[in-house]
């Protein structure tokens, strides 16, 4: 089969949707299928095309990127000459302007354009909502009407969005790859390294952004006993505020801040943990890739009763849900495992279970080729 995957970021841009794209380019290409990732070349940098995991990436010059999106209105172009009949183009929203360029270019039926919503469009203030109101009127409805199949990775999110409202969509969860995120990764010498022999370890990793809650985190910190320590793995805007707000708090000795892990070094630091925490704050958070890297190590997760996020677990099996930006809420799930090390252990072997069975890299992969595939037999 051949495959065109569209995103507006691509590797070595760090995000959730790039690592998912990724991650399931990678495994088609591996299981002989032809695969081109088409992006943004938003930092001038980049080489315009390379080879990554035997996929071949094309990047496309942005003019500019502005609210975090790439604009880039060639990538038309440059996937039309790509796809031909036969060809599945895959493209991955938000940002929104790609997906728009895209379609905008591609003849009406051919080829089959298959559009995986991430997550709904939200920018803070004012200012914000007028502009997320624009895309939202003027530049979706003729995207969404261009796609053949819409892709959501929960069904409580995509039946909550706004953007999506009466229409079908495919539930298809995203993916991790089970084999370098497992139990079976040795923490010692990170452990050792971060100074938390003795320690109970809560950790984060994600980009560290208002939507995330890391401030949260921190907040609840002196109210859980002083032997806890909390691990920030991931890099952001909000790095030096968050360092901050720990000095304030009097915490400053109990967290570590790593913002240079390593893709490649991320399973050794979860393996620090005795559990993760993942308390997202509003619908930026469409399902939460890194709570299902946490489950696939084999932690128990404690995370937000948002639409997306909440049905990666089920509570009380995998790990807890905590109700948003409710501080006593989270110190009591939180003490909740931290204080009972059997139910930790009991519930992160049901995560690791979980991930196997329903996120694992080839279990996600078989169910988009499958949609790929009615796609085809459709036209």
């Amino acid at each position: 089969m051949r495959i065109v995957q569209v995103a507006p970021f691509f590797y070595p841009h760090a995000g959730g949707v790039e690592s998912h794209v990724r991650s399931i380019a990678g495994e088609m290409h591996r299981q002989g299928h032809e695969v081109t990732v088409v992006t943004s070349q938003h930092d001038r940098s980049l080489p315009p095309s390379e080879v990554v995991d035997g996929v071949h990436i094309v990047r496309v010059p942005a003019w500019f990127v502005a609210w975090n999106t790439p604009v880039a209105p060639s990538v038309g172009r440059v996937v039309r000459q790509l796809a031909g009949p036969g060809t599945i183009v895959h493209v991955h929203y938000p940002p929104p302007l790609t997906a728009y360029f895209l379609t905008q270019a591609l003849p009406p039926g051919l080829p089959a354009l298959c559009l995986t919503y991430h997550c709904d469009l939200y920018l803070p203030g004012f200012g914000g909502r007028l502009v997320t109101g624009v895309f939202r009127r003027f530049f979706w409805p003729p995207t969404l009407r261009r796609a053949s199949r819409i892709v959501v990775h929960t069904r409580s999110y995509g039946v909550t969005s706004g953007a999506l409202l009466g229409r079908p969509f495919e539930i298809v969860p995203s993916a991790v790859d089970v084999r370098r995120f497992s139990p079976s990764v040795g923490a010692d010498e990170v452990r050792q390294s971060l100074g938390l022999e003795g320690k109970r370890v809560i950790a984060f990793a994600g980009r560290l952004v208002p939507h995330k809650g890391v401030d949260v985190i921190l907040r609840v910190l002196p109210d859980l006993p002083p032997d806890v320590a909390l691990l920030v793995i991931g890099r952001g805007p909000r790095l030096t505020a968050l360092r901050s707000l720990a000095r304030r708090l009097g915490v400053e000795d109990r967290v570590r801040f790593l913002p240079s892990v390593s893709d490649e070094a991320l399973p050794a630091h979860l393996a620090v943990a005795d559990l993760f925490v993942f308390p997202s704050q509003n619908r930026l958070e469409g399902f939460g890739l890194a709570v299902a890297e946490a489950m696939a190590m084999g932690l128990p997760v404690v995370i937000a009763d948002m639409p997306g996020v909440r049905e990666v677990i089920e509570p009380g099996r995998e790990g807890l849900l905590v109700e948003p930006m409710i501080r006593g809420d989270l110190v009591a799930k939180l003490l909740e495992l931290l204080d009972d090390p059997e139910r930790r252990r009991r519930m992160g072997q049901a995560a690791r279970q979980r991930a196997e069975e329903r996120f694992a890299l080839p279990v996600v992969t078989r169910e988009l080729l499958r949609v790929y595939s009615d796609l085809l037999a459709a036209d």
